[in-house]
Protein backbone atom coordinates (compact mmCIF):
# COMPACT_ATOMS: atom_id res chain seq x y z
CA UNK A 1 0.00 0.00 0.00
CA UNK A 2 1.43 3.43 -0.86
CA UNK A 3 0.77 6.92 0.91
CA UNK A 4 -0.87 9.82 -0.99
CA UNK A 5 1.72 12.60 -1.42
CA UNK A 6 0.36 16.04 0.97
CA UNK A 7 0.52 18.26 -1.83
CA UNK A 8 -2.95 18.30 -3.80
CA UNK A 9 -0.82 19.44 -6.66
CA UNK A 10 1.54 16.43 -6.87
CA UNK A 11 -1.89 13.88 -5.88
CA UNK A 12 -3.37 15.67 -9.47
CA UNK A 13 0.27 14.82 -11.60
CA UNK A 14 0.28 11.20 -10.26
CA UNK A 15 -3.01 10.46 -12.20
CA UNK A 16 -1.98 10.92 -15.35
CA UNK A 17 0.80 8.59 -17.53
CA UNK A 18 1.81 8.66 -21.08
CA UNK A 19 0.92 5.82 -23.21
CA UNK A 20 3.40 4.06 -25.86
CA UNK A 21 2.44 6.58 -28.32
CA UNK A 22 3.73 9.39 -26.16
CA UNK A 23 -0.04 10.74 -25.58
CA UNK A 24 -1.54 11.26 -21.84
CA UNK A 25 -3.63 8.76 -20.43
CA UNK A 26 -5.09 8.25 -16.87
CA UNK A 27 -3.21 6.27 -14.86
CA UNK A 28 -5.10 3.06 -13.67
CA UNK A 29 -4.19 0.40 -10.85
CA UNK A 30 -5.58 -2.49 -13.63
CA UNK A 31 -2.89 -4.40 -15.65
CA UNK A 32 -4.09 -6.41 -19.10
CA UNK A 33 -7.22 -6.21 -20.94
CA UNK A 34 -10.31 -5.00 -19.36
CA UNK A 35 -13.30 -7.46 -20.20
CA UNK A 36 -16.85 -7.33 -18.88
CA UNK A 37 -20.25 -6.22 -20.57
CA UNK A 38 -20.51 -2.81 -21.67
CA UNK A 39 -23.64 -1.16 -23.18
CA UNK A 40 -24.21 2.10 -23.81
CA UNK A 41 -26.77 4.10 -22.40
CA UNK A 42 -29.49 5.84 -23.73
CA UNK A 43 -31.97 5.63 -26.92
CA UNK A 44 -30.38 2.44 -28.81
CA UNK A 45 -34.28 0.01 -29.07
CA UNK A 46 -37.13 2.33 -28.80
CA UNK A 47 -38.89 5.43 -26.87
CA UNK A 48 -42.06 6.06 -25.34
CA UNK A 49 -44.04 9.58 -24.41
CA UNK A 50 -46.71 8.97 -21.98
CA UNK A 51 -49.03 11.66 -19.93
CA UNK A 52 -49.94 11.02 -17.00
CA UNK A 53 -52.71 12.72 -14.82
CA UNK A 54 -51.49 13.09 -11.46
CA UNK A 55 -53.27 13.46 -8.17
CA UNK A 56 -52.83 15.62 -4.56
CA UNK A 57 -54.01 12.35 -2.50
CA UNK A 58 -52.07 9.83 -3.66
CA UNK A 59 -48.90 8.87 -5.59
CA UNK A 60 -49.34 7.97 -8.51
CA UNK A 61 -46.43 5.63 -10.93
CA UNK A 62 -44.78 7.52 -13.62
CA UNK A 63 -45.73 6.00 -16.02
CA UNK A 64 -48.04 3.26 -14.76
CA UNK A 65 -46.24 0.52 -16.59
CA UNK A 66 -42.61 1.50 -17.57
CA UNK A 67 -40.97 0.88 -20.92
CA UNK A 68 -39.41 -2.75 -20.90
CA UNK A 69 -35.31 -2.50 -21.02
CA UNK A 70 -35.75 1.56 -19.89
CA UNK A 71 -32.42 2.75 -19.31
CA UNK A 72 -33.82 6.82 -18.94
CA UNK A 73 -36.96 9.00 -17.93
CA UNK A 74 -37.26 12.25 -18.58
CA UNK A 75 -40.50 14.25 -16.22
CA UNK A 76 -41.72 17.08 -17.37
CA UNK A 77 -43.77 19.29 -15.43
CA UNK A 78 -45.99 22.11 -17.60
CA UNK A 79 -48.67 21.51 -15.90
CA UNK A 80 -49.02 24.80 -13.75
CA UNK A 81 -48.45 23.74 -10.34
CA UNK A 82 -45.47 22.42 -8.19
CA UNK A 83 -45.41 18.37 -8.31
CA UNK A 84 -43.06 16.18 -5.89
CA UNK A 85 -41.28 12.61 -6.53
CA UNK A 86 -40.76 9.71 -4.59
CA UNK A 87 -39.72 6.03 -4.94
CA UNK A 88 -41.74 4.80 -1.57
CA UNK A 89 -45.90 4.87 -2.65
CA UNK A 90 -46.66 4.64 1.20
CA UNK A 91 -45.68 7.90 1.95
CA UNK A 92 -48.71 9.17 3.56
CA UNK A 93 -47.53 13.48 3.45
CA UNK A 94 -46.27 15.35 0.09
CA UNK A 95 -43.20 14.51 0.66
CA UNK A 96 -40.22 14.10 -1.92
CA UNK A 97 -38.36 15.96 -5.09
CA UNK A 98 -39.85 18.70 -6.28
CA UNK A 99 -40.20 19.60 -9.62
CA UNK A 100 -41.84 23.21 -10.23
CA UNK A 101 -44.10 23.67 -12.80
CA UNK A 102 -41.79 24.91 -16.22
CA UNK A 103 -39.30 22.29 -15.20
CA UNK A 104 -38.22 18.89 -15.51
CA UNK A 105 -36.26 16.07 -13.77
CA UNK A 106 -34.24 13.12 -15.47
CA UNK A 107 -32.71 9.96 -14.36
CA UNK A 108 -30.68 7.00 -16.01
CA UNK A 109 -33.03 4.52 -14.49
CA UNK A 110 -34.38 0.38 -15.16
CA UNK A 111 -37.83 -0.37 -15.72
CA UNK A 112 -37.61 -2.61 -12.69
CA UNK A 113 -37.16 0.94 -10.38
CA UNK A 114 -40.63 2.83 -10.15
CA UNK A 115 -40.92 6.61 -9.82
CA UNK A 116 -44.15 7.94 -8.18
CA UNK A 117 -45.50 11.70 -8.30
CA UNK A 118 -47.98 13.59 -6.31
CA UNK A 119 -49.23 17.05 -7.49
CA UNK A 120 -49.00 19.70 -4.63
CA UNK A 121 -52.67 20.89 -5.70
CA UNK A 122 -55.43 19.28 -8.17
CA UNK A 123 -55.04 16.74 -11.07
CA UNK A 124 -52.40 18.07 -13.36
CA UNK A 125 -50.58 16.52 -16.02
CA UNK A 126 -47.21 15.47 -16.77
CA UNK A 127 -45.43 14.29 -19.98
CA UNK A 128 -43.26 11.23 -18.91
CA UNK A 129 -40.40 10.20 -21.81
CA UNK A 130 -38.63 6.80 -21.40
CA UNK A 131 -36.12 5.62 -23.47
CA UNK A 132 -34.52 2.25 -24.07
Amino acid sequence: MSTLPKSIQDREYEKFDLNDAGEVVVRTTLSGEVSGEFTPSGLRISGRVTEVVLSDTAWTALPPAPLINRNAINIQNYSGTQIKLNFDPSIATYTGVIVNDQSERNYDIKDSILIYAKAELGNPVVIIEEVS
